[in-house]
C-alpha cells in the first residue's frame, strides 16, 4: 500500500530528512546544559513560542534538538526527564506539500504555515493524522546552513 510520506515512484520522495525532534523538559537551563557539557553542543537560538512556552535550539554536529520548557506544567508526564514532543521533517516545497497532503483529505493545526523564532517556515500535521504523534514539515530553504 502506498504510504502519504513517500513517493509512488513517479515522483520524489516528499520528506528528505528529519531536521530535529523536540522535548518537553522540566527545567530549560539544566536541560541545556546537559546537552553542551554532555555532547559538547551550542545553543543555536532561544526564544519564547507563544502559548507553548520557552524554547532553545542545540546544535551538536549535524543533529539540531529542540527543547521546550512548557507553561503548562501537566504536559511534563515524565517526572523530570525529557518528554517526546514532536518531530520536524524537512520539505523541499512547502507549499506544494501542505496542497498534496491537503488534496488527500489531511488537516493541518494552522491554515497556512509559520515562521518559527529561528526563521523555520514550518506547519503542524493535525495529531488525529499522525497516529497522535506531532509532526511538522519545515521548508528546507528557510533552514540555517
Amino acid at each position: 500500500p502506498h504510504h502519504p510520506f513517500l513517493s509512488n515512484g513517479k515522483e520524489k520522495d516528499m520528506l528528505l530528512q528529519v531536521h530535529h525532534v523536540g522535548y518537553l523538559v522540566p527545567d530549560l537551563d539544566a536541560a541545556v546544559a546537559l546537552y553542551v557539557n554532555t555532547f559538547g553542543a551550542k545553543q543555536s537560538g532561544r526564544g519564547a513560542a507563544g502559548r507553548l512556552g520557552e524554547i532553545a535550539f542545540i546544535q551538536a554536529g549535524n543533529v539540531e534538538v529542540e527543547l521546550i520548557q512548557p507553561n503548562d506544567r501537566a504536559l511534563l508526564t515524565n517526572g523530570d526527564d525529557h518528554v517526546y514532543h514532536h518531530v520536524g521533517y524537512v520539505v523541499e516545497n512547502l507549499d506544494k506539500a501542505v496542497a498534496e497532503f491537503k488534496a488527500k483529505g489531511y488537516e493541518f493545526n494552522s491554515e497556512e504555515p509559520v515562521t518559527n523564532f529561528m526563521g523555520y517556515r514550518l506547519i503542524y500535521f493535525n495529531a488525529k493524522f499522525t497516529a497522535g504523534l506531532g509532526m511538522h514539515m519545515t521548508e528546507a530553504s528557510s533552514l540555517k546552513s
